[in-house]
Parts: structure tokens; sequence; C-alpha cells
């Protein structure tokens, strides 16, 4: 733009060996005035960029990365930054243009959303420096490598934390923990009130003090408690995130930001939600004393986890599971619920996160957990698929879609049978959508401890 704006002197100049003389001076003048921009352009030294995150990154929600740049030299910086963002994580705003004072510092904040599970490195970034006339960009690849595990959902852990200091769990969709009068381990005694069931009260205790007394029991410590994760080719299919309504689907601030290279909406495969509400699952089991551990399995046995009390058993399980995938073969249900019967002696809670597809599948789920039951209480956690459901719903006005329908139908049919058959042999069962498998599993086992079923 500067040696097009030569123009105008040119043509005013008149005679033409002036002009060219006027033209040559010119574009020496810009050529000059653009390496002198260029030189102020390059950075110094003293202009250093740092990259901060969570060295665990959550699975499925936004987690903060920070981008700082301090200006140790003599000028103002004006650039443009983009940080360079792993391809399976989504980013909301990695780039910026700004500028920076001299003596002073700089941050960008975004977020990115992990689909997956696993190790990531986020590589160089890229700035673009302006120099002080404007005339001239310099591009430069700052090695700023950081490296992060994105690991199940640590953040509902966190929120659970601080929501039940402030005695609001409700908030994250979990009922009071406790039933007065429950349990077998004995509490206290208090007096008798109205609400208390006439089972409460403890006559001689009444007789001496001679006044109705009651007595409380919590639920006992020390229990095992384990969950059974399938591994298999049906835990792969994938379900959208549930938006911030509470609904089905991506959030709305979600898609506005899609790279092409994603789907349409950010979805997260069963085993992912699965392995959140076992995550949740766990800390909440170890943080009341009970001791925790986990097998995955498909057509073999994947992880196991032998189970301990203790945070230290929750950081073991949950650095056991932030690399676990699906595998492509089918679940074998006599492989991994075998291998626990085999090496669990106490009776414990074995929480079984799996799905329910086929009468073949569904019968052998059904043997190998009524085998299980015979020793230990059983629940069997599924996840409802929104698609599935949709399709079976939707109107045959088409030829097409009423054999989809009657394929949703009949899948629907099949995995209502295969869970009616095991309520009807005493085994508990869980079918939730995915925005609320975590808190039904935590209401599902305080319900289980407060009424002593284990």
């Amino acid at each position: 733009m500067a040696a097009i704006a030569g123009i105008a002197p040119i043509v005013i100049t008149g005679p033409y060996n002036r002009g060219l003389w006027v033209a040559f001076i010119w574009l020496a003048g810009v050529v000059l005035a653009a390496c002198i921009d260029g030189w102020f352009a390059w950075p110094s030294r003293k202009v250093t960029w740092t990259r901060e995150h969570d060295p665990k990154l959550s699975l499925g929600v936004w987690n903060e990365v920070r981008l700082t740049l301090d200006n140790r030299s003599q000028r103002v910086l004006r650039f443009r930054a983009r940080d360079a963002v792993p391809r399976l994580l989504i980013a909301d705003a990695p780039t910026a243009d700004a500028s920076c004072r001299e003596g002073s510092s700089w941050v960008l904040r975004y977020r990115v959303l992990p689909l997956h599970r696993g190790d990531y490195t986020f590589p160089s970034l890229a700035v673009r420096y302006l120099g002080p006339l404007g005339l001239v960009w310099f591009q430069q690849t700052v090695r700023v490598v950081t490296e992060s595990k994105v690991y199940p959902d640590i953040t509902a852990v966190r929120t659970y934390e601080t929501l039940l200091l402030r005695g609001h769990l409700e908030e994250l969709g979990m009922r009071r923990a406790r039933l007065r009068g429950s349990g077998t381990a004995f509490e206290r005694l208090r007096e008798y009130t109205p609400d208390d069931e006439f089972r409460c009260i403890d006559w001689k205790a009444t007789a001496r003090r001679h006044k109705p007394i009651a007595v409380d029991y919590e639920t006992e410590r020390s229990q095992s408690v384990f969950f059974a994760l399938d591994s298999g080719r049906l835990m792969s299919t994938r379900i959208p995130l549930p938006d911030q309504n509470g609904g089905s689907g991506a959030p709305s601030e979600t898609k506005e930001i899609l790279p092409r290279r994603h789907s349409p909406v950010p979805a997260l495969s069963r085993l992912d939600y699965s392995v959140n509400a076992a995550t949740l699952l766990a800390f909440v089991s170890q943080s009341r004393g009970d001791r925790v551990g986990l097998v995955a399995f498909s057509d073999r046995v994947l992880r196991f986890v032998a189970a301990a009390p203790g945070r230290r058993q929750f950081l073991k399980l949950t650095s056991s599971l932030y690399d676990l995938e699906p595998e492509q073969s089918e679940a074998d249900y006599g492989v991994g619920l075998g291998y626990l019967a085999a090496r669990l002696q106490r009776r414990c809670l074995i929480a079984v996160f799996t799905d329910v597809a086929g009468r073949e599948a569904g019968d052998s789920l059904i043997a190998n957990v009524v085998y299980l039951a015979r020793r230990h209480l059983v629940l069997v956690v599924t996840l409802r698929d929104p698609g599935v459901e949709s399709i079976a719903r939707q109107k045959p006005d088409t030829s097409e879609k009423v054999y989809t329908r009657a394929v949703g139908r009949f899948l629907l049919d099949n995995r209502e049978q295969t869970l009616r058959h095991l309520r009807a042999r005493g085994i508990l069962t869980l079918d939730v959508s995915a925005d609320e498998i975590s808190s039904s599993v935590i209401n599902r086992y305080l319900e289980i401890k407060a009424r002593a079923q284990l």
C-alpha cells in the first residue's frame, strides 16, 4: 500500500525522467522503512511465552488453558497469536489480536473440550508481530510444548466435594444420603419424635428414662464396591453430550465453534459415560469408608484393580481408567464376571456398566449376573440411546421410515425384555439417560447403603 501511495507524487512531478527519479526514491524509502519496521518487529529475547493448564484434563467438560506473554522489552508489542490444539480436543477461541505494553504481561484464556481419554501434547504456537510502522509482519513459531492426560470427569468430583460441604447436593440431582433409623451399626440414642417409625423405639432405654427413646443406626463402613466395565464393541456407540438445559445434544456454544474435522454434535461413547459415573461413585464410596475396585473386560480381562479403601485407591482407579478404550470384540460376560466371581470372597456391591442389545447377549448377561448374585448384590447400569428412541417414535410416513421404526422398536423391546428378566430374578437395574447416569448411580448406592441391602 505504501508503494502504491507513491503514484500521486510521481504524477505531480510531470516529466517522465523526473517521475522515474521520484519513483525510485519513493520505493527506496518504502524498502528502507520496511526494513526498519521489520527490524523492530523482530521479538527480542526478553519476550517469552508460557502455556498453563491442568495436567489432568476432564473428559466431556470444558477445561481452561492460559497463554501468557511476558513482555520485558522496551517497546509495545502488537501481535496475532494462535495456539495449536491437539487434534481430538475442541477449542472455543485459541486465537487473538492484541497488544502488550512494555514491561507488562498479557493473557489469553480459552477452553478445550476433550472427547477422548488418553495422552495429549500441545505443540508450538504461531505468533505474528507487527512492526511499529505497521508495514511488516514477522511470523514466529514459539516452541511451548506441554503435555496433558485426559482423565474421567474429575471436575464432577470437585463439584461434589464443594456442594457436600455446603449441603447443596440436590444441585447435582442427588437426594439426601442417609435415612434415619436405617443401617446396622449403632450410632446414638435420642428422643422419639412423631416422624419416627415405631420400630425405631429402644424399649429398654425408654423404660430407663421414662420417655420414648429412639435409636439411630448408621450405614456400615469397610464394605466393598466393585465396578465391572463392559469394554466391548457395543460400548463404543457414541451418545451426544447433554446440553446446558438438561436435554440431549451439544451445548449451543459448542455447536458454534466446532471445527470441520469434528462431527456436527460432540459425543462421548457409552464407555466414557460409564467411566465418568464409576469415577464419581468410587470417590463417594471411598469417602464413606468403603473399599473400591474394578474390572474392565471385553472378550478378555483388560484391567483389574483389587478393592482397597482410601483416596490413594481412588487415584489408582482413575489412573487405570484414563486410557481405557472399547475394543471391537463382543463382550464375554462369562470371562469378565466369572473373573470377579472367582476372586471375591466377601459379599460386595458389583455395579455392572454395560449395554443390552440382542437376545443372545441378553441371555448371557442374565445367566452370569444371576450366578454372581448368589453371593453378591449386583446392580446392572445401562444407558438409553436417544437416537434409537427417536427412531422408534418417528412417524412412519415413508416405507423407509416404517422399516427403521420397526428396527428401533425391536431393539427397545429386546432391551426392555432383558431388563425385565433381570428384575424378575431379583437383580437391581438402572436404565437412565446420559445426563442422569452419575447422579442416578450415586442415589442408588446411597439408597442401598441406607437400607442395609449390602
